[in-house]
């Protein structure tokens, strides 16, 4: 037996005692996110393209083949002459006039997630960060309301002379014995081009109004 003195009925009775809470399960981390996007695009594309062109192209050509043939001949001949006078007067004018008027003011959008019920086109977030039941509870919503406007204008002009006479001569002999084989390509080629007093204008004017 103990020599302590021994608690009585009254004593115990006096006594306070409060119940354990249940033991439950506790997350490391809770997340919850919302995502409401609104976007307004708007791309206004304006294009003016104003060209000034000579072209000539004479080709010659002439092939001669001889294969898998014994004591035979081949032969081409392409002979051409070429005489080409261009002579251009003129304007090229290309115009492309553009108005645009954009208005993303956005009286209304999508996004419903706002603190107090309403949308007003801004940007909301909002966030409740508490330690009841969860070491780290997160309640993430985000309202983005995005507008954009990339209006482009671009104008191109331009004077061009363009000439490319090609001549060509090809000739084989392929396992062949005693045999010839030839190819005469002759060119002449004479070409004057003139651009004489030409123009080439090209003008994208553009005009954007644009409300965010």
């Amino acid at each position: 037996m103990s020599d302590r003195e021994r608690l009585s009925e009254e004593d115990l009775a006096a006594e306070d005692a409060t119940a354990l809470p249940t033991k439950e399960v506790m997350s490391l981390l809770d997340l919850d996110a919302d995502v409401d996007l609104a976007l307004d695009l708007a791309a206004p594309i304006d294009l003016a393209v104003a060209a000034n062109l000579n072209v000539a192209a004479p080709i010659d050509a002439a092939a001669a083949a001889n294969i898998l043939s014994i004591g035979s001949d081949a032969t081409a001949v392409a002979d051409q002459a070429v005489m080409i006078d261009q002579t251009q007067s003129g304007d090229a004018i290309a115009e492309a006039p553009q108005t645009s008027v954009i208005d993303q003011s956005d009286d209304t959008v999508g996004g419903d997630d706002t603190t107090d019920g309403t949308t007003d086109g801004g940007s909301i977030a909002t966030g409740d960060l508490t330690a009841a039941g969860n070491l780290l509870d997160i309640d993430v919503n985000i309202d983005a309301d995005v507008d954009a406007a990339a209006p482009i204008a671009g104008a191109i002009a331009a004077n061009a002379n363009i000439a490319a006479p090609i001549d060509a001569a090809v000739a084989a002999n392929v396992a062949s014995i005693d045999s010839s084989a030839t190819a005469v390509a002759q060119q002449t080629a004479i070409i004057n081009q003139d651009l004489d007093g030409v123009s080439a204008e090209a003008t994208a004017d553009q005009d954007s109004e644009i409300t965010q």
